[in-house]
């Protein structure tokens, strides 16, 4: 019965494959020939270059535009954009970039990453994105992993220095600086520093920028972090508050000084003057006195006498040559007392 069943089954078969084994040769040989045509063109985007290969060994590098090469397995093209701007993301991982950027959720791995110890000794979360661009397609695929696959081995490289260098300069600066007043140093000396080190393992990649997405405290001492900067910024605004204050004084008390010292300097020449004129009024009188002393010694007399006598209300004037006079004193009267003597009044 069973070899009954595999004689209907076998023939069936070796009539069709006599039949048609032709048809299938020359369809299986024109399928071949498709695909080795099919594999001598090739095309290299205008942001790329085509790293031809042939039996796996480097023959050169071809310019963006529709090439010719040897079918497949023969010659093989790796196509590297090198004007494409790539980026790499630490301790933190982007969704959706847009106007409203998503971020996934946080691993443990990336907040590894991000937690770093400064230099006094002091913690900070720190996320920062480096980006780059293949400048050497040949050393990109060639210099780390020793194979036209090794990408990944070359990203993993620009990892784990960008990571090393970010600690390095982390762990150098305090937390003030990595938090607020050195991110822009740190982020600059991130690019130099990382730069070189790709540059000594030719990895044929150019950094061009490092960016510090992120630079906070971790979220145990945040609160406290963000009280003491709290404190800070109202000393800050104390200190400014008073350096205004003095400010607005200074000016005022030197305004004040410089018309102090201009009023003094006024008076005392006022006075200067007014002395020096009396001073001289009084060297030209004694000019003349000295010319006639008799004269002007009366004349002096007669005018002080005048003076004192035109304030007293009631005046006695006795001539020095009487003898025996007695003043009669009328204490009702304000005018002159008269005055009498042996002969008579005067």
């Amino acid at each position: 019965m069973n070899g009954t069943f595999d004689q209907q089954i076998e023939f069936p078969i070796g009539d069709y494959w006599r039949r048609y084994h032709r048809h299938i040769g020359i369809g299986a040989v024109v399928i071949l020939a498709i695909v080795a045509i099919s594999s001598i063109f090739y095309k290299v985007e205008a942001d790329s270059e085509g790293v031809l290969l042939r039996f796996g060994k480097y023959v050169k590098t071809t310019e963006p535009g529709l090439h010719v090469k040897l079918f497949w397995p023969i010659e093989e093209v790796h196509v590297v954009p090198v004007q494409r701007i790539q980026s790499l993301e630490f301790g933190f991982a982007t969704t959706t970039a847009g106007r409203v950027t998503q971020y996934a959720q946080k691993t443990a791995e990336q907040g590894d990453v991000a937690r770093m110890l400064t230099g006094d000794l002091n913690l900070a979360h720190v996320e920062w994105v480096v980006q780059y661009r293949i400048k050497d397609a040949y050393n990109y695929l060639f210099k780390i992993g020793g194979n036209p696959d090794s990408a990944m081995a070359v990203n993993d490289t620009i990892r784990s220095v960008s990571e090393a260098v970010m600690r390095k300069l982390v762990g150098d600066a305090s937390v003030d600086e990595v938090i607020t007043i050195g991110r822009d140093q740190i982020a600059s000396d991130a690019k130099l520093e990382i730069q070189e080190m790709l540059n000594k393992f030719n990895t044929g990649v150019e950094v061009v920028t490092v960016k510090l997405q992120s630079a906070t405290p971790p979220d145990a001492v945040k609160d406290a972090f963000d009280e003491v900067n709290r404190a800070k910024q109202n000393k800050e605004r104390v200190i400014n508050e008073a350096r205004g204050e003095r400010n607005r004084q200074i000016p005022a008390a030197r305004g004040k000084r410089d018309q102090a010292i201009s009023e003094a300097q006024g008076y005392r020449e006022r006075v200067v003057k007014t002395t020096t004129g009396r001073v001289n009024a009084f060297l030209a009188q004694l000019a003349e006195y000295e010319k006639a002393p008799e004269v002007t010694r009366t004349r002096l007399y007669l005018e002080t006498m005048e003076e004192i006598l035109s304030a007293v209300d009631s005046k006695i004037i006795i001539d020095e040559s009487v003898r025996g006079l007695l003043p009669l004193l009328d204490l009702g009267s304000t005018g002159p007392l008269p005055a009498t003597q042996k002969g008579g009044a005067r």
